[in-house]
Parts: structure tokens; C-alpha cells; sequence
């Protein structure tokens, strides 16, 4: 590859010396000021009158009056040495350095324009500078050269980096394909796995719940009871507070008989504190948890909802057991207390509700009393299956987890083979030596912002004190005048404030190292950047594009 390059270099010299030796030649041939090589022989004169004809055909004068400073052509052809056409050209012929042609309103204006000074007169002095800048240029050029033959070797490397990618792409791909037709294969399984495991759960679950339905009547029941318990305290609760305060006091029980413990036809104020816990008054969350617990036998008793023995029945002393005689035999029946036992009883829970009983209710009610609210009850556990339906369910639970994992993996492929058709859609040159930088982001800093540019995905630009940052573009396409890869374009960026959105344009040059040189903002919301790269090295074209012809 190296040999190639050089055989073409000195390929192009010998062009060059070749073309040098002529245009020595040639450039004797007589022409007007200001008048290139090429077109010495449009301006000759015609004929035996000497006339000559303006370029562009309109008009034909004597050849006497070509550079003579007045303006006789439309075209401004006849004045390629003055000023006088305002749309003239003057060409500088520039031996030793490269030919250019300037506006002919630059001639005779006191600068310097051609490095020969052949734009000025010798008035002015304009001093021969073409060597030296034809010198200049040459090492430049050598540069350039020498520049594009090593950016045109890492060029070579991307090029293989970049089909290697593109095939490592399709190989993946390939793969990407074959583990799906076996995911699919295999949801097709769990799929049925979780239908028979579902079926399975749900003639479960509603057995389940049957057996549910029956507890909950129950239950409801259960419930039903401190409900009802806290509806009858509160219409005694009502009776009891007899100045309608909001307390029930110990002179308020006094007045209720049923409430003589010891029976002796007074309620004393010991036996109505023993009522209220031995407080002197307690409100209606305190009567219901802990008055009414001890008034509601007394009160039953009263209401003959408790029954006493029949008075024909043949009380037994305490600690015998009755029997009653059957045509069977003798069978033993359970002792009934008398009242005398009751009283007893009743005592003997006074004397240890002075002992024991008001740390059990302390234990259970937490220092209730007076204003204080009842502690509030805990939620019930939610009610376990029993251990076969508890293994269907988990049965189906895993059937339906293991279905989820399945699914999650397809999805996750087919991203994942998106993704590789979205990178390989992309145009990443005509021998792939732009994919190496894709995926890869670049920044450049200037007093304000911090720009960012990640080829084939966006360019941002985010403040250097902080700040969010803003889109400036994504990823179009490539829009080079003459050599399409030279130029990219990023749209549809972030809106500007009552303006269009932003965009950029990336302009490419060759250099051994990818950086960004400079960013600009040429016109409103729209920005240019100068991108360097080796994969901008395309030695053939480029070197071709910066050999310019030397007298």
C-alpha cells in the first residue's frame, strides 16, 4: 500500500514539472493585463480593422480600447487590467506560487493584492513575495501529504474495526434469532403449565372460599358481641348518669338495689366503687370496659335471665353431686349455685379485685379511666389456606412467574435485535470506517459552554457552571457538497425560545486523533462544528484535492 502511495506522489510531481515547463513557455505569449493563460486567445485582435469582440458577444469595439480604462462591454470583459468594470476580473499570475483571479475593483487601489504586485503599478512598490509563499505552501502541502499518509494507515485499521463490528453484528443477530424460536417455544410450554396449574388453583380457591363464607357467618357473629356489649352499657350508662354530666358517679349507683352485693337492702359506697374500679366517677369509654362487665350479671340476675333451682328440687349440700333416678339408672347432674354462693362468689371477686384484679385490668386495658379512650383492636390475620391449597396456589404462582421470566426474555432479544438492525440501517461510510466512533462522544470547551458531540447519536452543549443540558441535534445523515462523508447533520434538537429547534452541522476534516477543533453559532439556534478525524483520510481524494499547479 505504501509503494502505491509513493508511485502516485511522483506520478503527481513529474505532472506538475511537466506542466511547469509549458506554462514557462507559454507564458510568452502576448495577452492584455490581467489576462489569464487560458484565456490569452479569446483577446486578439480581429481582422485587418483590429476590432474586437466583447465575451459575451453584445458588442465589438477596437481592440485599441481593451484596458483602457473605460468600461465598453456590459460583461466587463474589455477592462481585465483596470478598474473601470465594476464586474471585472483581474488575473494574478503569480510565478512561483498559485495563480488567482481578484475583483478588478481591487486593482490599482494602493494594496497589494498578487503576490507578483502585478495588480498594482509600479508606483506603489509592491514587492515580489511569490517565492516565498510558494515555499511556504510547498511544505505545507508536504505536510498535508505526509498528514493524509498516516491518517490514511489508522483510516485502514477503522476500515477493518468496522467490518469486523458489521459481522460481528450479524453473527449476533443470527444467534439472537435462534434463541428466540426457543423462547417461543418454550413460552409455548409454560404457557400451558400455567393454565392447567391456574385451573388447578381456582377449583381450590373456591372451595376455599365456600369454607370461608361459613367461618365468616360465624365470625360476623363473634363480632356482632362487643357490638351488642357496647349498645347495652350505653343505655345503662344513659340510666345511671342521672344529671346527665357525661360521668357515671358513685352516688348515681347507690340508688340501684340490684346492686347490694351483701344483700343487706343498702347499696353502701364500697360496693358502688367496686362498680366503678374503684373510682369516684368514670365516663362512658370506662363504664363500658370496665363498670359494665361487673353491673351486667347483677343486672341479668335481676332480669331472671339467670334461673334459680326449682324450689321442689332437692338441693344437695355443697360438694355433693345430685342425681336424678330414669328408667335407665342414676346419672349425675351438675350442682346449681344457690344465691348464698353467688354472694359468696361476688365477695370473694371483691376481695381479689382489691388484690390482683386491677393489674389484670390494667394489664389488658392500658390505665383506662376517666376520658380516656379503649385501646383499639388489631385487624384479624387474613386467613391461611390450608396446606393443599397453599400448594396450588404456589404451583400456579410459579407457573405464572416462570411464563413472566420467559416473556422478559424475548422482549430483552427483541431490543436487543432492534438495536443491532437501527446500528447496521445506519450509513457508516463506503468501507465501514465510521462505525469505530459510534458510541463514542467527544467534547470541546469555550468560556461559556461545554459542547458534546456523540457521532451517529446527538451533540449537546451543557453550561461550565452547572446546569442542565440541552440538545443540539440527533443523528440525520451525511451531507457533503462533492464528497458526501465530508458533512453531518444533527436535527430536531431542543426548541429555542420563540425559535425553531436546534440543529447542527459538522464539518470533517482529516487529522490523526479524533477531537473537536471549534463550535460556533453562525446563525440563530443553528451550530457548526469542525470535527477531526482518520477516518476523514481518504488519501487518493483528499491528496488529489491540495496539489495545486506551481510556475
Amino acid at each position: 500500500m505504501h509503494r502505491a502511495i509513493s508511485q502516485q506522489l511522483l506520478a503527481i510531481l513529474a505532472a506538475i514539472l511537466a506542466l511547469s515547463v509549458i506554462l514557462c513557455v507559454a507564458t510568452e505569449v502576448p495577452r492584455p493585463r490581467g489576462v489569464s493563460l487560458i484565456k490569452a486567445a479569446l483577446y486578439q485582435p480581429r481582422g485587418g480593422d483590429n476590432s474586437w469582440t466583447c465575451l459575451d458577444g453584445s458588442k465589438t469595439i477596437p481592440f485599441v480600447q481593451v484596458n483602457d480604462d473605460y468600461c465598453d462591454c456590459p460583461d466587463g470583459s474589455d477592462e481585465p487590467g483596470t478598474s473601470a468594470c465594476a464586474q471585472g476580473q483581474f488575473h494574478c499570475l503569480n510565478k512561483g506560487h498559485e495563480s488567482v483571479d481578484i475583483p478588478s475593483s481591487r486593482v490599482q487601489d494602493g494594496v497589494c493584492d498578487c503576490c507578483d504586485g502585478s495588480d498594482e503599478s509600479q508606483v506603489v512598490g509592491c514587492a515580489n513575495t511569490c517565492a516565498e509563499l510558494g515555499a511556504a505552501a510547498a511544505i505545507q502541502r508536504r505536510n498535508q501529504a505526509e498528514l493524509h499518509r498516516q491518517g490514511a494507515e489508522k483510516r485502514l485499521e477503522m476500515i477493518a474495526r468496522g467490518r469486523q463490528l458489521r459481522a460481528d453484528r450479524e453473527t449476533r443477530r443470527m444467534e439472537l434469532e435462534r434463541r428466540i424460536k426457543d423462547q417461543e417455544a418454550l413460552k409455548s410450554e409454560k404457557q400451558q403449565i400455567k393454565i392447567n396449574a391456574e385451573a388447578l388453583e381456582s377449583d381450590a380457591l373456591e372451595v376455599f372460599k365456600e369454607q370461608q363464607r361459613e367461618l365468616d357467618a360465624d365470625t360476623v357473629q363473634a363480632e356482632e358481641e362487643p357490638q351488642q356489649m357496647r349498645h347495652e352499657a350505653s343505655l345503662s350508662f344513659a340510666v345511671y348518669d342521672i344529671n346527665k354530666d357525661g360521668f357515671v358517679e358513685v352516688t348515681e349507683l347507690m340508688v340501684d338495689i340490684n346492686l347490694d352485693r351483701d344483700r343487706n337492702g343498702v347499696v353502701t359506697v364500697e360496693e358502688a366503687k367496686y362498680f366503678l374500679d374503684e373510682r369516684e366517677r368514670v365516663d362512658l369509654d370506662a363504664f363500658v370496659t370496665l363498670a359494665w362487665p361487673r353491673i351486667k350479671p347483677l343486672k341479668m340476675l335481676a332480669e331472671g335471665l339467670f334461673q334459680p333451682p326449682h324450689a321442689e328440687e332437692q338441693v344437695p349440700p355443697v360438694g355433693e353431686v345430685p342425681v336424678e333416678a330414669t328408667t335407665e339408672g342414676v346419672q349425675p347432674t351438675p350442682p346449681q349455685p344457690t344465691e348464698e354462693q353467688v354472694d359468696m362468689e361476688d365477695s370473694t371477686d371483691g376481695e381479689a379485685d382489691e388484690e390482683g384484679d386491677e393489674d389484670q385490668y390494667d394489664d389488658e386495658d392500658g390505665d383506662v379511666g376517666v376520658g380516656e379512650a379503649s385501646p383499639e383492636v388489631e385487624a384479624p390475620a387474613p386467613p391461611i389456606y390450608d396446606p393443599e391449597t397453599q400448594r396450588l396456589v404456589e404451583q400456579a404462582n410459579e407457573a405464572r412467574n416462570a411464563l413472566d421470566e420467559v416473556e422478559r426474555n424475548i422482549r430483552e432479544i427483541e431490543q436487543e435485535v432492534k438495536e443491532i438492525d437501527e446500528q447496521s440501517s445506519k450509513d457508516y461510510g463506503p468501507q465501514e470506517e465510521w462505525a469505530v466512533l459510534d458510541g463514542e462522544c467527544y467534547n470541546f470547551e469555550d468560556r461559556e459552554y461545554v459542547y458534546t458531540l456523540c457521532p451517529f447519536d446527538r451533540a449537546s452543549q451543557k453550561p461550565r457552571n452547572g446546569g442542565a443540558e440541552t440538545t443540539l441535534g440527533r443523528w440525520e445523515q451525511w451531507i457533503g457538497e462533492g464528497y458526501k462523508y465530508s458533512k453531518q447533520k444533527y436535527g430536531n434538537g431542543a426548541a429555542c425560545w420563540n425559535g425553531p429547534q436546534r440543529s447542527a452541522i459538522i464539518d470533517i476534516r482529516c487529522a490523526l486523533e479524533p477531537r473537536i477543533t471549534s463550535v460556533g453559532e453562525p446563525n440563530r439556534c443553528e451550530y457548526y462544528f469542525e470535527f477531526e478525524t482518520p477516518a476523514a483520510c481518504d488519501s487518493e481524494a483528499q491528496q488529489a484535492e491540495n496539489v495545486h499547479d506551481e510556475l
